[in-house]
């Protein structure tokens, strides 16, 4: 079997890039919008509504804080895939990487 060129090892790992943040991103928004329903739900009962509304911020401020690390590490990851793609891939051509 013959190496992956360059260019394709760069779009394979720019399409996982991809998936992680767009995915992320939708896990996200469903995982906010089940919670606010319930919520909601909470905040209309005067007993609960005050602890209901501190529940919703923090869980917004955590889920935000969950979610935007993933795309960080997601991002770095993807950087350094770049790197080692661009030092150590056989180029296009079927010639081997540049030794420095």
């Amino acid at each position: 079997m013959s190496p992956l060129g360059k260019q394709r090892l760069l779009g394979l790992r720019a399409l996982l890039e991809d998936a992680v943040e767009h995915g992320s991103a939708a896990v996200e928004r469903v995982q906010r919008d089940t919670a606010g329903r319930v919520f909601t739900v909470l905040e209309a009962i005067p007993p609960v509504a005050p602890a209901a509304r501190v529940a919703r911020d923090v869980h917004g401020a955590v889920l935000a804080g969950v979610y935007g690390s993933v795309r960080l590490v997601n991002r770095a990851v993807g950087a350094v895939l770049t790197v080692v793609i661009e030092a150590a891939a056989p180029d296009d051509d079927g010639q081997g990487p540049v030794t420095r």
